[in-house]
Formats: structure tokens, sequence, C-alpha cells
């Protein structure tokens, strides 16, 4: 697969991601050997049930990726995101982040979360 190839698989996966309508299809595109860096997730199915709980949270989140630079089998993205706390009501928001994949094969085998980054999303989903 191409770097180009890799960041569209990525964008196809954030537009699921946003649809509540399709959110069950978000890690799709991730390997269930994916291996985790700095996401508070040792497994895929750790990451996915932090999804869930986030989603749960935040019903109507969306991510913006804000800037994608690719090369190879790499795509490293900085994106916001913001939605509305399902108990508070309050409006909530994450500024920036950065996560850094790998992908093998059309899948994401790899994925580093920058540091604080999942602290910052827990901060924000527990009122």
């Amino acid at each position: 697969m191409t770097a180009q190839e890799n960041v569209e698989i990525l964008r196809e996966s954030i537009e699921l991601h946003n649809d509540p309508e399709t959110r069950d299809q978000y890690l799709d595109d991730y390997s269930e050997d994916l291996v985790l860096h700095g996401a508070n997730a040792e497994s895929y199915e750790e990451l996915a049930a932090f999804y869930e709980t986030v989603w749960e949270a935040i019903p109507d989140l969306k991510v913006t990726l804000e800037s994608v630079i690719a090369e190879d089998d790499e795509v490293a993205v900085r994106y916001s995101w913001e939605g509305t706390h399902a108990v508070t009501g309050e409006e909530v928001s994450l500024e920036s982040g950065l996560t850094w994949y790998r992908f093998e094969d059309g899948k994401i085998v790899e994925r580093w979360v920058a540091s604080g980054t999942g602290g910052a999303i827990r901060d924000v989903i527990e009122p």
C-alpha cells in the first residue's frame, strides 16, 4: 500500500468514528494483533472498550484531522475533537491530540499516542 492509500484508510476510519450509525466499524481497519504505545490500553480489546466508554460519555463526538503527514507505512495525525457530555450537557473538547500509526497490508498494526492524551480524554469523559 502507498502512503496515500494508508491516509485514505485512516480518513475513512475517522468518518466511521464520527457517525454514531457506523461507529461499531471504526476499529475494522485495525489489526486484532495491534501493538499500542501510550494509549492507556494494552490490547485491541481494551482499545475497543475505551472507545465504547468515550462514545457513551460523548455520543456526538466528532474528530477533526487538523494535519496529516505520511511516509511509506506510517501516518502521523494531529487532531482535535469536540462534543457534548451526556451526563453534564456541557460542550467538551480536546484542542490537540497526536497519534502515529503504522500500517501493514491496509491494516493499522501499531499505534503511538502522545503522552498525556489518554489522560486528557479520561479527564473530559469523567464528570
